[in-house]
């Protein structure tokens, strides 16, 4: 089962499929709004991953006037996601592997995702961070919340147990849980926070930090400028 076909089948309930599995996506989803750009203007907006559009939701609200282009691979999901928006002006969907997505340069003031990019490969993250720089404006924001593998084998472990015994206690059942798994053995690629932060810096980002973390998901923020 592919990427697309795997949300294709749980969009209709992926908000509450999600939150039983991971307790504190709302919580991860409102602390890497708060932490964007406040003085600097933003008038363009890519959305990466967006799924069926919780967080595309919240960036909508924190920036009204600002184009917003959201790209998805699931064609079901960005249904979903283009209902939610369909009131607003200066909305445009894009059903495409973010691998094959190009834009011209400087073209956006923030690219930003979540739980997305852990589908890429080591050397796809690489690629896709120097894209996202060049997409960028001069003063533009990298955000991404997304999951991470543990610098020790027993520490990412850990995670995973822990993730485990959090997710059955908020309502996930063993069958739930066990095609989550499935699911990332099949198409997750998880790397480490260290190692995504120094291809950040590679690809020319500065001011780089990690601005919320819990087991085996964290918020980034990389400035070009």
């Amino acid at each position: 089962m592919s990427v697309a076909q795997f949300f294709d089948g749980i969009n209709g309930d992926y908000t509450a499929t999600i939150e039983r599995c991971f307790p504190r996506y709302r919580e991860m989803l409102c602390g890497l709004i708060d932490y964007l750009p406040r003085e600097q203007p933003v008038r363009s907006i890519l959305e990466i991953g967006c799924g069926t559009g919780n967080l595309s939701v919240l960036i909508a609200q924190r920036f009204p006037d600002a184009n917003l282009q959201v790209l998805d691979i699931s064609a079901e999901s960005l249904q979903v996601c283009r209902a939610r928006l369909e009131k607003r002006d200066r909305t445009h969907f894009q059903c495409q592997d973010i691998r094959e997505a190009d834009f011209p340069a400087g073209e956006f003031d923030l690219v930003i995702s979540s739980i997305a990019i852990h589908h890429l490969r080591c050397d796809e993250k690489q690629d896709l961070f120097r894209a996202c720089f060049q997409w960028l404006a001069e003063s533009g924001v990298l955000a991404f919340a997304d999951q991470f593998r543990g610098s020790k084998p027993a520490l990412y472990a850990l995670h995973i147990e822990n993730w485990k015994q959090i997710s059955l206690a908020a309502g996930s059942t063993e069958e739930e849980f066990a095609m989550w798994m499935e699911h990332q053995r099949d198409h997750d690629h998880h790397d480490t926070l260290v190692d995504q932060l120094a291809w950040l810096s590679q690809a020319g980002f500065t001011s780089i930090d990690c601005v919320w973390r819990y087991l085996l998901w964290a918020s980034v923020l990389a400035f070009k400028q």
